[in-house]
């Protein structure tokens, strides 16, 4: 799974704004020294948010940005939708079509349902992770200790398998 810095950048960005009104909007260049990049950088990343309908754009000299809905009803997932995330691979890395007919379908169904479920997995965790919990501390409270296809997590240590 590869998830951009982009999108990391960008609830960063997010949860900078949660304690910003329209009276007093997150600007540019304080956004960019919050996140340490270029002003530049960071407006390109307001950009993608602002059309994805997760930020308002505030014009002039009192300008800057708010969020688009209070931050409980913005998700992770919002956001990093925003930046087409989290990407995760279902299929053959590489294989064009001609060449996947030649591998045995039943190999690949084991893997398939692999990548299928931690992607679900995944983004069930980011629908339910509010830009609110992020920016309150409160993420640590929504993790249950359960593990990809809800098995409970092992926390005894396993046998080695070397000799």
């Amino acid at each position: 799974m590869q998830i951009t810095n982009s999108a990391y950048l960008a609830v960063e960005c997010m949860a900078h704004l949660t304690g910003c009104t329209v009276e007093r909007p997150g600007k540019t260049l304080w956004l960019a020294r919050a996140i340490q990049r270029s002003v530049s950088y960071t407006e390109a990343l307001m950009s993608r948010l602002r059309n994805a309908g997760l930020v308002i754009a505030k014009k002039g000299s009192g300008g800057g940005y708010v969020l688009s809905r209070p931050a409980d009803q913005i998700t992770i997932a919002d956001i990093f939708a925003a930046f087409d995330e989290p990407r995760i691979a279902t299929a053959r890395g590489g294989a064009r079509a001609d060449e996947s007919a030649t591998v045995a379908t039943a190999e690949l169904a084991g893997t398939e349902v692999l990548w299928d479920s931690l992607r679900s997995t995944v983004l069930d965790y980011l629908n339910r992770v509010s830009l609110s919990d992020v920016a309150s501390g409160g993420v640590h409270q929504l993790w249950d200790g359960r593990i990809a296809f809800g098995r409970p997590a092992d926390r005894t240590e396993r046998p080695s398998t070397q000799a």
